[in-house]
Protein backbone atom coordinates (compact mmCIF):
# COMPACT_ATOMS: atom_id res chain seq x y z
CA UNK A 1 0.00 0.00 0.00
CA UNK A 2 1.57 3.36 -1.09
CA UNK A 3 1.16 6.59 0.78
CA UNK A 4 -1.55 7.70 -1.39
CA UNK A 5 -3.40 4.89 0.01
CA UNK A 6 -2.85 4.63 3.42
CA UNK A 7 -3.69 8.45 3.16
CA UNK A 8 -6.87 8.23 1.88
CA UNK A 9 -7.54 5.05 3.87
CA UNK A 10 -7.01 7.46 7.10
CA UNK A 11 -9.06 9.79 5.83
CA UNK A 12 -12.37 7.27 5.19
CA UNK A 13 -11.61 6.26 8.69
CA UNK A 14 -11.33 9.72 10.40
CA UNK A 15 -14.72 10.62 8.24
CA UNK A 16 -16.74 7.26 9.60
CA UNK A 17 -15.56 8.01 13.10
CA UNK A 18 -16.47 12.00 13.02
CA UNK A 19 -20.16 10.64 11.28
CA UNK A 20 -20.78 7.86 13.82
CA UNK A 21 -19.29 10.63 16.49
CA UNK A 22 -22.14 13.04 14.99
CA UNK A 23 -24.90 10.58 15.35
CA UNK A 24 -24.20 9.41 18.66
CA UNK A 25 -24.24 13.02 19.55
CA UNK A 26 -27.29 13.93 17.71
CA UNK A 27 -29.04 10.54 19.00
CA UNK A 28 -28.24 11.49 22.79
CA UNK A 29 -29.49 14.99 22.00
CA UNK A 30 -32.79 13.08 20.84
CA UNK A 31 -33.05 11.05 23.79
CA UNK A 32 -32.30 14.11 26.19
CA UNK A 33 -35.43 15.53 24.35
CA UNK A 34 -37.70 12.82 24.80
CA UNK A 35 -37.07 12.65 28.32
CA UNK A 36 -37.89 15.91 28.85
CA UNK A 37 -41.33 15.48 26.86
CA UNK A 38 -41.99 12.48 29.68
CA UNK A 39 -44.81 10.61 27.55
CA UNK A 40 -45.47 9.11 24.59
CA UNK A 41 -48.36 7.50 22.99
CA UNK A 42 -49.17 4.39 20.95
CA UNK A 43 -52.26 3.94 18.87
CA UNK A 44 -52.11 0.27 17.91
CA UNK A 45 -54.78 -1.35 15.40
CA UNK A 46 -53.30 -4.73 17.01
CA UNK A 47 -56.28 -5.36 19.33
CA UNK A 48 -55.86 -6.57 23.02
CA UNK A 49 -52.29 -8.62 23.03
CA UNK A 50 -50.25 -8.35 26.00
CA UNK A 51 -47.17 -7.60 24.06
CA UNK A 52 -47.24 -4.04 22.85
CA UNK A 53 -47.88 -3.30 27.04
CA UNK A 54 -44.75 -5.53 27.51
CA UNK A 55 -42.61 -3.76 25.38
CA UNK A 56 -43.94 -0.05 26.47
CA UNK A 57 -42.89 -1.49 29.98
CA UNK A 58 -39.07 -2.83 29.33
CA UNK A 59 -38.81 1.18 27.33
CA UNK A 60 -40.35 2.75 30.43
CA UNK A 61 -37.92 1.14 32.78
CA UNK A 62 -35.16 2.04 30.44
CA UNK A 63 -36.06 5.32 29.77
CA UNK A 64 -38.19 6.80 32.51
CA UNK A 65 -40.89 7.85 29.77
CA UNK A 66 -44.52 6.78 30.40
CA UNK A 67 -46.20 4.60 27.27
CA UNK A 68 -49.79 5.62 26.86
CA UNK A 69 -51.51 2.89 24.35
CA UNK A 70 -54.69 2.93 23.09
CA UNK A 71 -55.92 -0.08 20.91
CA UNK A 72 -58.70 0.06 18.12
CA UNK A 73 -59.37 -2.20 14.69
CA UNK A 74 -57.26 -0.32 12.05
CA UNK A 75 -60.50 0.75 10.18
CA UNK A 76 -61.27 2.94 13.30
CA UNK A 77 -58.31 3.62 14.41
CA UNK A 78 -57.42 5.17 10.74
CA UNK A 79 -60.72 6.86 11.10
CA UNK A 80 -59.64 8.92 14.63
CA UNK A 81 -55.97 9.48 12.78
CA UNK A 82 -57.87 11.34 10.18
CA UNK A 83 -60.28 13.11 12.56
CA UNK A 84 -57.59 13.62 14.60
CA UNK A 85 -55.68 15.54 12.11
CA UNK A 86 -58.37 17.44 10.61
CA UNK A 87 -59.52 19.11 14.06
CA UNK A 88 -55.52 20.23 14.69
CA UNK A 89 -55.87 17.99 18.05
CA UNK A 90 -53.48 15.34 17.42
CA UNK A 91 -53.14 12.95 20.50
CA UNK A 92 -51.12 10.23 18.90
CA UNK A 93 -47.46 10.09 18.65
CA UNK A 94 -46.86 6.54 17.09
CA UNK A 95 -49.18 3.99 15.14
CA UNK A 96 -48.76 0.09 15.69
CA UNK A 97 -50.63 -1.20 12.59
CA UNK A 98 -50.57 -3.35 9.46
CA UNK A 99 -48.41 -2.09 6.06
CA UNK A 100 -51.20 -1.11 4.35
CA UNK A 101 -53.56 0.97 6.88
CA UNK A 102 -50.34 2.91 6.96
CA UNK A 103 -49.57 3.53 3.77
CA UNK A 104 -52.99 4.43 2.94
CA UNK A 105 -52.38 6.82 6.13
CA UNK A 106 -49.05 7.72 4.37
CA UNK A 107 -50.61 8.83 1.16
CA UNK A 108 -53.10 11.09 3.19
CA UNK A 109 -50.67 12.96 4.64
CA UNK A 110 -50.87 11.82 7.97
CA UNK A 111 -47.88 10.11 8.38
CA UNK A 112 -44.27 11.80 8.77
CA UNK A 113 -40.69 10.79 7.96
CA UNK A 114 -38.88 8.73 11.19
CA UNK A 115 -35.48 9.97 10.27
CA UNK A 116 -32.10 8.67 11.52
CA UNK A 117 -32.52 5.69 13.64
CA UNK A 118 -29.22 3.94 15.29
CA UNK A 119 -30.47 0.34 14.78
CA UNK A 120 -32.44 0.72 11.27
CA UNK A 121 -29.45 -1.21 9.81
CA UNK A 122 -30.30 -4.31 11.96
CA UNK A 123 -33.71 -4.81 9.66
CA UNK A 124 -33.73 -7.66 7.46
CA UNK A 125 -33.33 -6.92 3.62
CA UNK A 126 -36.46 -8.67 2.61
CA UNK A 127 -38.75 -6.78 4.74
CA UNK A 128 -40.80 -3.72 2.88
CA UNK A 129 -40.28 -0.25 4.64
CA UNK A 130 -40.25 3.03 3.45
CA UNK A 131 -39.12 6.95 5.51
CA UNK A 132 -42.79 6.60 7.31
CA UNK A 133 -43.29 2.87 7.78
CA UNK A 134 -41.02 0.98 10.08
CA UNK A 135 -41.23 -2.97 10.34
CA UNK A 136 -41.79 -4.46 13.41
CA UNK A 137 -42.97 -7.99 13.18
CA UNK A 138 -44.51 -10.40 10.51
CA UNK A 139 -47.96 -12.63 11.54
CA UNK A 140 -49.51 -15.80 9.97
CA UNK A 141 -53.17 -15.94 9.77
CA UNK A 142 -54.60 -19.26 8.78
CA UNK A 143 -57.84 -21.38 10.29
CA UNK A 144 -59.08 -22.41 13.47
CA UNK A 145 -60.91 -25.26 13.98
CA UNK A 146 -63.21 -26.47 17.53
CA UNK A 147 -61.25 -29.87 17.81
CA UNK A 148 -64.29 -31.56 19.62
CA UNK A 149 -66.90 -30.61 16.75
CA UNK A 150 -63.62 -31.25 13.90
CA UNK A 151 -62.34 -34.68 14.20
CA UNK A 152 -58.77 -34.50 12.82
CA UNK A 153 -59.57 -36.16 9.31
CA UNK A 154 -62.53 -33.76 8.55
CA UNK A 155 -60.25 -30.57 9.09
CA UNK A 156 -59.92 -27.99 6.21
CA UNK A 157 -56.36 -28.86 5.00
CA UNK A 158 -56.10 -25.80 2.32
CA UNK A 159 -58.23 -23.39 2.01
CA UNK A 160 -60.02 -24.26 -0.86
CA UNK A 161 -61.71 -26.89 1.66
CA UNK A 162 -63.70 -24.45 2.80
CA UNK A 163 -65.79 -24.29 -0.24
CA UNK A 164 -67.16 -28.05 0.91
CA UNK A 165 -70.47 -27.89 1.18
CA UNK A 166 -70.44 -29.35 4.55
CA UNK A 167 -69.55 -25.68 5.96
CA UNK A 168 -72.01 -23.89 4.28
CA UNK A 169 -73.52 -21.41 7.50
CA UNK A 170 -70.72 -22.70 10.21
CA UNK A 171 -67.97 -20.33 8.99
CA UNK A 172 -66.68 -17.39 11.40
CA UNK A 173 -64.99 -15.17 9.78
CA UNK A 174 -63.56 -11.64 10.47
CA UNK A 175 -64.84 -9.22 8.38
CA UNK A 176 -63.12 -9.01 4.95
CA UNK A 177 -65.07 -5.71 4.12
CA UNK A 178 -62.98 -3.63 6.71
CA UNK A 179 -59.27 -3.19 7.18
CA UNK A 180 -57.38 -5.77 9.06
CA UNK A 181 -56.80 -9.53 8.84
CA UNK A 182 -60.06 -10.75 7.13
CA UNK A 183 -59.38 -7.94 3.99
CA UNK A 184 -55.56 -8.94 4.16
CA UNK A 185 -57.29 -12.52 3.73
CA UNK A 186 -59.52 -11.38 0.85
CA UNK A 187 -56.81 -9.41 -0.91
CA UNK A 188 -54.40 -12.41 -0.92
CA UNK A 189 -56.69 -15.42 -1.64
CA UNK A 190 -58.67 -13.15 -4.32
CA UNK A 191 -54.50 -12.58 -5.90
CA UNK A 192 -54.10 -16.21 -5.80
CA UNK A 193 -57.45 -18.17 -6.23
CA UNK A 194 -59.67 -15.59 -8.37
CA UNK A 195 -62.65 -14.46 -8.14
CA UNK A 196 -64.73 -17.42 -8.56
CA UNK A 197 -63.10 -18.66 -5.09
CA UNK A 198 -64.79 -16.03 -3.57
CA UNK A 199 -67.92 -16.03 -5.22
CA UNK A 200 -67.89 -19.66 -3.72
CA UNK A 201 -66.90 -19.11 -0.38
CA UNK A 202 -69.19 -16.10 0.06
CA UNK A 203 -72.51 -18.61 -0.63
CA UNK A 204 -71.43 -20.51 2.07
CA UNK A 205 -73.26 -17.84 4.48
CA UNK A 206 -69.95 -16.65 6.41
CA UNK A 207 -70.67 -14.92 9.30
CA UNK A 208 -68.89 -11.62 9.39
CA UNK A 209 -67.72 -10.29 13.32
CA UNK A 210 -64.90 -7.55 13.79
CA UNK A 211 -64.59 -8.96 17.40
CA UNK A 212 -61.40 -9.72 16.26
CA UNK A 213 -60.27 -11.03 20.17
CA UNK A 214 -63.73 -12.69 20.94
CA UNK A 215 -64.05 -14.64 17.80
CA UNK A 216 -61.66 -17.58 19.15
CA UNK A 217 -63.70 -17.93 22.28
CA UNK A 218 -66.62 -18.04 20.13
CA UNK A 219 -65.54 -21.08 18.73
CA UNK A 220 -64.52 -22.66 21.79
CA UNK A 221 -67.62 -21.95 23.34
CA UNK A 222 -68.77 -24.28 19.78
CA UNK A 223 -70.67 -21.35 18.21
CA UNK A 224 -69.27 -22.44 15.11
CA UNK A 225 -66.66 -24.90 14.29
CA UNK A 226 -64.39 -23.05 12.13
CA UNK A 227 -62.93 -19.12 12.03
CA UNK A 228 -60.71 -17.36 9.42
CA UNK A 229 -58.54 -15.66 9.00
CA UNK A 230 -57.26 -17.03 12.17
CA UNK A 231 -53.95 -15.67 13.42
CA UNK A 232 -51.71 -18.43 14.75
CA UNK A 233 -49.61 -16.73 17.18
CA UNK A 234 -52.80 -16.53 18.74
CA UNK A 235 -52.77 -20.16 19.84
CA UNK A 236 -50.66 -18.78 22.94
CA UNK A 237 -53.59 -16.65 23.92
CA UNK A 238 -56.09 -19.53 23.88
CA UNK A 239 -54.26 -22.64 25.37
CA UNK A 240 -56.25 -25.20 27.31
CA UNK A 241 -59.17 -24.08 25.11
CA UNK A 242 -60.53 -26.73 22.04
CA UNK A 243 -58.63 -24.68 19.56
CA UNK A 244 -56.67 -25.99 16.47
CA UNK A 245 -54.71 -23.76 14.30
CA UNK A 246 -54.06 -24.81 10.69
CA UNK A 247 -51.45 -23.63 8.00
CA UNK A 248 -53.27 -24.47 4.79
CA UNK A 249 -51.55 -26.45 2.57
CA UNK A 250 -50.83 -23.11 0.45
CA UNK A 251 -49.54 -21.38 3.16
CA UNK A 252 -50.98 -18.49 5.62
CA UNK A 253 -51.77 -15.66 4.94
CA UNK A 254 -49.65 -12.86 6.40
CA UNK A 255 -49.65 -9.54 7.32
CA UNK A 256 -46.67 -6.97 8.30
CA UNK A 257 -47.38 -4.92 11.43
CA UNK A 258 -45.34 -1.39 11.18
CA UNK A 259 -44.75 1.73 13.19
CA UNK A 260 -45.00 4.96 11.88
CA UNK A 261 -44.59 8.45 13.42
CA UNK A 262 -47.73 10.45 13.04
CA UNK A 263 -47.86 14.30 11.36
CA UNK A 264 -47.59 16.87 14.05
CA UNK A 265 -46.82 14.16 17.06
CA UNK A 266 -46.63 16.06 19.99
CA UNK A 267 -44.06 14.08 21.43
CA UNK A 268 -41.82 13.65 18.69
CA UNK A 269 -38.50 12.86 20.29
CA UNK A 270 -40.25 10.21 22.74
CA UNK A 271 -41.70 8.54 19.40
CA UNK A 272 -38.69 8.02 17.45
CA UNK A 273 -37.25 7.01 20.76
CA UNK A 274 -39.57 4.04 21.09
CA UNK A 275 -39.54 3.39 17.65
CA UNK A 276 -35.81 2.52 17.67
CA UNK A 277 -36.41 0.43 20.70
CA UNK A 278 -38.96 -1.50 19.13
CA UNK A 279 -36.10 -2.99 16.62
CA UNK A 280 -33.75 -3.73 20.38
CA UNK A 281 -33.21 -7.75 20.65
CA UNK A 282 -35.45 -7.61 23.56
CA UNK A 283 -38.17 -5.98 22.11
CA UNK A 284 -37.64 -8.22 19.23
CA UNK A 285 -37.52 -11.14 21.03
CA UNK A 286 -40.56 -10.62 22.82
CA UNK A 287 -42.25 -10.65 19.56
CA UNK A 288 -40.65 -13.67 18.48
CA UNK A 289 -41.84 -15.60 21.87
CA UNK A 290 -45.04 -14.71 20.38
CA UNK A 291 -44.70 -16.52 17.81
CA UNK A 292 -44.52 -13.84 15.15
CA UNK A 293 -41.79 -13.18 12.53
CA UNK A 294 -38.95 -11.00 14.09
CA UNK A 295 -37.93 -7.81 11.22
CA UNK A 296 -34.18 -7.69 12.30
CA UNK A 297 -31.57 -9.92 11.74
CA UNK A 298 -29.89 -12.54 13.74
CA UNK A 299 -32.60 -13.72 16.24
CA UNK A 300 -33.50 -16.94 14.01
CA UNK A 301 -31.58 -19.21 16.71
CA UNK A 302 -33.19 -17.55 19.56
CA UNK A 303 -36.67 -18.26 18.26
CA UNK A 304 -38.30 -20.41 20.98
CA UNK A 305 -38.60 -24.21 20.12
CA UNK A 306 -42.07 -24.21 20.82
CA UNK A 307 -43.28 -21.16 18.53
CA UNK A 308 -40.71 -22.19 15.91
CA UNK A 309 -43.52 -24.04 13.29
CA UNK A 310 -45.35 -20.89 13.32
CA UNK A 311 -42.83 -18.40 12.76
CA UNK A 312 -41.27 -20.88 10.72
CA UNK A 313 -44.73 -21.60 8.26
CA UNK A 314 -45.08 -21.23 4.60
CA UNK A 315 -46.56 -17.87 3.74
CA UNK A 316 -49.25 -17.37 0.92
CA UNK A 317 -48.78 -13.75 0.18
CA UNK A 318 -49.53 -10.61 1.84
CA UNK A 319 -52.20 -7.70 0.40
CA UNK A 320 -51.22 -5.19 -2.01
CA UNK A 321 -51.27 -1.68 -0.03
CA UNK A 322 -51.60 0.09 -3.80
CA UNK A 323 -54.54 -1.93 -4.52
CA UNK A 324 -56.52 -1.78 -0.58
CA UNK A 325 -59.19 0.64 -2.08
CA UNK A 326 -59.87 -1.62 -4.86
CA UNK A 327 -59.87 -4.75 -2.77
CA UNK A 328 -62.38 -2.96 -0.72
CA UNK A 329 -64.61 -2.68 -3.27
CA UNK A 330 -64.54 -6.20 -4.74
CA UNK A 331 -65.07 -7.44 -1.08
CA UNK A 332 -68.04 -5.66 -0.51
CA UNK A 333 -69.15 -6.55 -4.03
CA UNK A 334 -68.93 -9.92 -3.43
CA UNK A 335 -70.17 -10.31 0.13
CA UNK A 336 -73.04 -8.37 0.41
Amino acid sequence: MNWVTKLSAAIVAVAMTASAGAQTADWSKVIAAAKTEGKVTLYSGHVGVPYHPEVAKMFEAKYGIHVEILDLRASDLAERIRTEQATNRVAADVILNGAGALWLLKNQSALTAYGALPDLGRLRDDVEKDDARLPIYIQGYGIAVNTRLVPENERPKSWKDLLDPKWKGKILSDDVRALGGGSTMFATTYAKFGREFHEKLAAQKPQFSRAVRENARRVARGEFPVYIPFSLPDLLLNKGLPIAGITPTEGDVYAQFDLSLVKNAPHPNAARLLMNFFLSEEAQLVYARSARVPTVKGLDDKVPADVKDIVTAKLLGTSDPSKIDADLKLANEIYK
